[in-house]
């Protein structure tokens, strides 16, 4: 148990080593101008931890217990102060401050101090516990898992719809991808066509005097502009 509350301690060090997330409470108590310094010293701290845990048994079991109970109280004053902030604990993606996070705090708290007194098999379900309360992880499991329930339980939820190009060009407009893009543009849609779930499309461009075909593939069944990919032909 005590080599899984440490891999979650490497795991939140290396993300917070890297800058962390701008979108935190953290930025209100710090300021703006120290927030990257501020996480880069936590995610030393948190490596010390690891390290402590794996190599001190029970001092650095119980400096971990104290941590996690400083970061449970943390993301209680975060949730009041900043109630539309994210957690930043171990991702930059978007994980609002709710129960889930307070809820892993305590449990990664509880786990580092009864390590000792679980047999080595309790790592598993351990594990399946902090995946279950890391919001940060819900595009890997939970997403899809809604998504085959809307199409097992929906009614239309087995049909294929065809999605008209101008919504697709829509999405593809929205994309930073697009926009960056733009400036190499020399028409509108010359063709478009299905690969899978990507809507191709192709415009006429040209790049350093050069003529050339811009080529964009969209999401074809699902609206993220964030996705589109683009290339020069």
């Amino acid at each position: 148990m005590d080599v899984l509350v440490a891999a979650v301690l490497v795991w939140a060090a290396v993300f917070k080593l890297r800058g962390g997330s701008q979108r935190s409470a953290l930025a209100k108590a710090v300021g703006k101008d120290r927030v990257d310094t501020v996480f880069r010293i936590v995610g030393g701290v948190e490596i010390g931890l690891a390290a402590g845990l794996l190599l001190t048994g029970p001092i650095g079991a119980w400096a971990v217990f104290a941590w996690f109970v400083g970061l449970f109280g943390y993301l209680l004053w975060a949730r009041v102060a900043e109630p539309e902030s994210s957690c930043g604990c171990l991702s930059d993606k978007y994980a609002p401050v709710g129960a889930r996070a307070l809820a892993r705090a305590a449990v990664l708290a509880a786990m580092a101090v009864t390590a000792e007194l679980s047999p080595w098999y309790a790592a598993f379900p351990g594990a399946a516990v902090i995946v279950l309360l890391s919001a940060e992880l819900d595009e890997y499991w939970l997403v899809p898992l809604r998504r085959l329930k809307v199409k097992l339980r929906h009614p239309l939820g087995n049909k294929e719809f065809h999605i008209p190009v101008t919504s697709t060009v829509q999405q593809l407009h929205k994309s930073q991808v697009y926009q960056s893009a733009y400036p190499l543009l020399r028409s509108d849609v010359l063709d478009t066509w299905d690969e899978g779930e990507w809507r191709i499309l192709t415009y006429s461009a040209e790049r350093d005097g050069e003529r050339a075909t811009a080529v964009f593939a969209v999401p074809r069944d699902r609206y993220e502009p964030e996705s589109v990919r683009f290339a020069l032909a």
